[in-house]
């Protein structure tokens, strides 16, 4: 029965469904709004980023063709002269000179003429000075002051006359500017009548005698038609433009069809950039020369935008120098309306989908609404009939009053606990679930994190094999060019200076791929002997050049308590100074650079005793922020002035803290902005037995074989050009016969037919690898009696095994040193050498490694030994050596040197024959 009440009741309150329905249509109209909006906004933010992303690329690659392109003639240039203080040109000799530029011309299709005039007006050259005529010779003749030019056969021998020009070279501008300027330096750009499209400058080198008297003037003619050449190659967007000009606005190159000059009556004309045929570059450079009076106010890279027709262009200004006197200017314009269409477009089909999501969402409101009242409203008139008394009731939906049916029938629900049971029932096994899905997550997280170290590693090979790979064509070839007699005292010491940056630079490589080692705490000391002060100067002399070409005062005081012969670990006290040194010379513009060491204690001098030295470096530099100091230290991260130079990793603070800190001190910091900087560190050193006399000692140098030797046939493998090259030169002078090969799959094939004793085998190559050149040769009988030495670039331990399994004898690391190379050929074909001797700066000599050596330790420590170095297991023979006796130091010595090459298969032979395993 329903009474008046109920009645009242169902006639008033609102409908559920526009509830439901409205705020939600609301919502995700708003959301629809915003996303627009957002949308469009993200597109003209991703445009001008773009934009400048882009210019910065097209302008570094113009950068790199320049310096590339600009640097052949003084190249060539510099090679010349050289020719002739070596003797090898005779500048008298016009005929065999001219034959010699004309062989230097063939290789070099963009130098136009390689020439050279005498005080006298005599001079001889070679080039492509005739158009259609091929390589020519031109000499001058003091009978009639002509330049005859003459045509060459295929072997560069004058055949006929072609041409005969009025010249006099002492009297030619760029002659006169070569003798007033006294060294190299570059022509201004010209034109030459009578050759259609002949722009070009010259590189002019002025050469003397060793009275520094005048020789004469070298010329290296360079065509710049091809700079237009390589910017009209660069991928650009569809209206973008990239052109070089001079500071007077003169056009150089440009990425239009457009030419850079024009033909009045037969003669060559260059144009300015403001009078461009090509409307774009023709616009840039109005406003550019309007915006900023001229071109010379560009003094390095600016970003800039304007209005052309209503379009926003965006253009970047870019300087391009070299040391020779060119001033350049490489400029990139791109327009707006090479990527709005797309924008545009992507913002039409966005608002598109916006209002289908819209009206999407709308239905689905409207089904969700009636889906969710019906089975409410149902409830509701269930529970007021079970209210009533009447239990019998057969549910139907119609009416609109459903939470007020609802409000009215909770107190009638008892029977509905078996519902919440099962509802409760429902979240356990929901929740087992998640709990299941949290574990399978927790197992595919720590498989990610596996995969994420795996990638690492891989990584840290690579970037070693592409960073070792050059730096051995480096440091290997200023090796070999030590052994060139003719070489001056000052030339040999450059070639010191090339190695010990080398050397460094080997250094700062194993810091970075140590990195991930600090951050797993498995890095450690390696203390040795060494000279102090003789650091303290490598450093010094290191250095003193950035110093002096910034114009900073650079300091080294060393107190005279400081103990000279110290025992720590000096690769890592070498690399905390150069960091620590190297930081303050880049943030220090004006004043000074100093390190100052003094003892911290007043220890003893005696052997063995512990000192405490406190090292400090002070600079007059930019200073450090104090809300910067705390993150000085964490690896990737720089000061804002560190961001601003462009330079570094962030990882030299990083690493020195933890070296320091390794070495048993701390690195402190106290900077003022604006006022300069000081770090300061002090650690503890262990005294040294070392005697000065030490530093004078002899070492040996490979020149040749015993005469008793037989000639050994060497197999050099490298897809590498130049460390084939290094070998080749190496080994050669030596006596040894040597082929080469650049792939592992042309090594196999002149193993057969040539049968080598010795092969060295480099390990990444294309086609077939050095891993399965090695496995393949080895798989023969034959092949067994080869001896197969791998050249790795990798620096990681964990390769080691892997090359062994491929077969390979030994293994040697890029880069090397000579005397690896004779020692492992000695090693395992038992040579003979002939040296010569000669004095370097050495730390104390290491004893030798030898089976009576080993004999004072027991049977037992041999055999853990033995595998500890046959698994590479560096740890575990590290604290073996440990517990070698203070008296057999020499021992100790020997074998750590053995771990810190990584020569473990000498340690594995040396320990078999001394246990006799």
């Amino acid at each position: 029965m329903t009474t008046n009440n109920d009645r009242r009741f169902n006639s008033r309150g609102v409908p559920l469904s526009p509830i439901l329905v409205i705020p939600f249509i609301l919502q995700i109209f708003t959301a629809v709004g915003v996303v627009g909006y957002l949308s469009f906004r993200n597109g003209q933010q991703i445009i001008y980023n773009l934009t400048q992303n882009l210019s910065i690329e097209y302008s570094d690659r113009v950068k790199q063709s320049l310096d590339t392109y600009l640097a052949l003639p003084h190249q060539i240039a510099e090679i010349n002269v050289d020719a002739i203080k070596s003797g090898l040109i005779d500048i008298k000799d016009f005929k065999k000179a001219g034959r010699f530029f004309w062989k230097q011309a063939q290789l070099n299709s963009n130098i136009n003429l390689i020439s050279y005039y005498l005080p006298t007006g005599e001079g001889v050259g070679s080039g492509r000075w005739l158009q259609k005529s091929g390589v020519t010779i031109v000499e001058h003749s003091l009978t009639d002051g002509k330049d005859y030019t003459y045509a060459t056969n295929a072997q560069g021998a004058r055949t006929k006359v072609l041409d005969a020009t009025e010249y006099f070279a002492p009297k030619d501008q760029w002659y006169i500017e070569a003798v007033k300027f006294g060294k190299p330096k570059w022509s201004k750009i010209y034109t030459a009548d009578g050759f259609s499209g002949y722009v070009a400058a010259s590189a002019i080198y002025p050469f003397y005698d060793n009275q520094g008297s005048l020789l004469g003037v070298f010329g290296i003619d360079l065509l710049l038609s091809e700079i237009s050449k390589f910017l009209q190659n660069l991928a650009l967007s569809p209206n973008s433009k990239v052109f070089v000009v001079e500071r007077d606005g003169m056009l150089i190159g440009n990425s239009s069809l457009s030419a850079t000059y024009n033909i009045v009556d037969g003669k060559t004309q260059r144009l300015k950039a403001i009078n461009s045929s090509d409307p774009s570059i023709k616009a840039t450079a109005q406003y550019l020369q309007k915006q900023s009076e001229g071109f010379n106010v560009f003094q390095s890279q600016q970003h800039l935008e304007f209005l052309r027709d209503g379009q926003r262009q965006f253009v970047n200004v870019m300087p391009w120098r070299d040391r020779y006197g060119l001033d350049w200017l490489v400029v990139v314009t791109i327009p707006e309306s090479d990527f709005t269409a797309q924008i545009n477009e992507n913002t039409r089909i966005t608002i598109l989908l916006c209002i289908a999501a819209l009206m999407t969402a709308t239905l689905l409101g409207m089904i969700t609404s009636r889906w969710i009242t019906q089975p409410i409203l149902r409830l509701s008139r269930a529970s007021q009939a079970i209210a009533s008394g009447d239990l019998d009731q057969n549910v139907q939906v119609k009416g609109i009053r459903e939470l007020q049916g609802l409000s009215q029938s909770f107190n009638r629900m008892a029977e509905q606990l078996r519902d919440w049971v099962n509802l409760l029932e429902s979240r356990v096994a929901e929740r087992t679930t998640q709990l299941a899905e949290s574990q399978k997550s927790a197992e595919a997280a720590k498989e990610v994190a596996i995969a994420a170290n795996r990638s690492k590693s891989q990584f840290l090979a690579n970037m070693s094999h592409e960073l070792r790979t050059p730096l051995n064509a480096i440091l290997g070839f200023a090796q070999i060019m030590t052994r060139d007699n003719s070489l001056s005292n000052e030339q040999h010491e450059n070639l010191r200076i090339i190695g010990r940056s080398g050397e460094h630079l080997l250094s700062l490589i194993n810091d970075v791929l140590d990195m991930s080692k600090i951050e797993a705490g498995k890095i450690n000391l390696y203390n040795s002997d060494f000279d102090l002060y003789r650091l303290l100067s490598s450093v010094q002399e290191m250095l003193q050049y950035r110093a002096k070409n910034k114009g900073l005062k650079f300091i080294f005081n060393c107190a005279e308590q400081v103990p000279r012969y110290i025992n720590t670990d000096e690769k890592k006290l070498r690399q905390i100074l150069i960091n620590l040194l190297g930081n303050a010379i880049k943030f220090t513009d004006l004043g000074y650079v100093s390190l100052k060491v003094e003892q911290d204690d007043l220890g003893g001098q005696q052997p063995e005793e512990i000192s405490r030295v406190r090292f400090v470096v002070e600079d007059s530099g930019v200073g450090i922020a104090s809300s910067e100091l705390n993150n000085l230290f964490e690896p990737f991260v720089q000061t804002e002035s560190g961001k601003k130079t462009e330079q570094g990793t962030g990882l030299g603070l990083s690493i020195s803290r933890k070296f320091v800190e390794l070495m048993g001190g701390t690195l402190q910091v106290s900077s003022r902005l604006g006022q300069g900087s000081r770090f300061e560190f002090t650690i503890p050193l262990r005294l040294s037995t070392m005697l000065p006399s030490v530093q004078s000692q002899q070492t040996r140098r490979v020149v040749g074989l015993s005469k008793s030797q037989p000639r050994h046939r060497i197999l050099v493998v490298d897809d590498n050009w130049e460390n084939r090259q290094l070998l080749i030169k190496l080994l050669e002078p030596i006596g040894f016969e040597v082929k080469e090969a650049t792939n592992g799959q042309e090594a196999i094939t002149c193993w057969e037919s040539w049968k080598p004793h010795l092969i060295w085998m480099d390990m990444r190559m294309p086609v077939l690898n050095g891993f399965e050149a090695t496995k393949q040769i080895k798989a023969y009988p034959q092949g067994q009696n080869t001896i197969i030495i791998a050249l790795t670039a990798s620096a990681l331990i964990e390769d080691i095994p892997v090359i062994r399994a491929a077969g390979c004898d030994s293994f040697v690391r890029k880069p090397f040193l000579e005397s690896e190379i004779f020692e492992k050929m000695g090693q395992y074909l038992n040579i003979e050498y002939t040296y010569k001797d000669q004095p370097v700066n050495q730390q104390e000599p290491v004893g030798i490694l030898t089976q009576e050596s080993l004999a004072v330790m027991p049977l037992s420590w041999l055999t853990d030994l033995f595998q500890a170095s046959t698994q590479l297991d560096t740890e575990t023979v590290i604290a073996l050596i440990d517990q070698i006796p203070e008296e057999y130091i020499s021992l100790r010595k020997s074998i750590q040197a053995k771990v810190d090459n990584f020569d473990f298969d000498q340690i594995v032979t040396v320990t078999q024959q001394a246990g006799k395993m």
